[in-house]
């Protein structure tokens, strides 16, 4: 783990604190933040509504990272509200390929002490990537 890491574990948990004024029932429980190739920071908050829409906080930090203009993500972490670090789930882990084809390369925060690449969580993608 090395510094930028920490600081990235740091910036999910922030994203978690900033979200609480808003006060939404299972909103705010997980926070994400990624690093792209280009050393920008973006990071994002669950969101859950009654209706059964809701995210991950990883969906959010890539919608910013994605709306500003990149695609390729270095490092990404997630932490609960509790600040634990947690893996992505199936869903985001093939989000974070189909935004880029060289996101399989991605380090993967997954605990205090570990990170892999995203290849090393899905070895079987279910389809390709959605760039052009």
């Amino acid at each position: 783990m090395n510094e930028q890491d920490k600081q990235l574990i740091e910036e999910a948990k922030k994203i978690i604190i900033k979200s609480k004024p808003v006060k939404l029932i299972d909103t705010g429980g997980v926070g994400s933040a990624l690093i792209t190739s280009k050393g920008n920071i973006f990071s994002g908050v669950s969101m859950g509504f009654y209706c059964g829409m809701g995210c991950c906080g990883e969906y959010n930090a890539i919608g910013a990272m994605i709306s500003n203009g990149e695609k390729e993500i270095k490092t990404i972490v997630a932490v609960d509200d509790e600040g634990k670090i947690m893996p992505p789930c199936g869903k985001c882990r093939e989000m974070i390929l189909q935004a880029c084809k060289k996101n399989k390369d991605t380090e993967v925060i997954i605990s205090k002490t570990k990170k892999v690449k995203l290849k090393e969580l899905l070895p079987y993608p279910w389809g390709g990537s959605i760039e052009e």
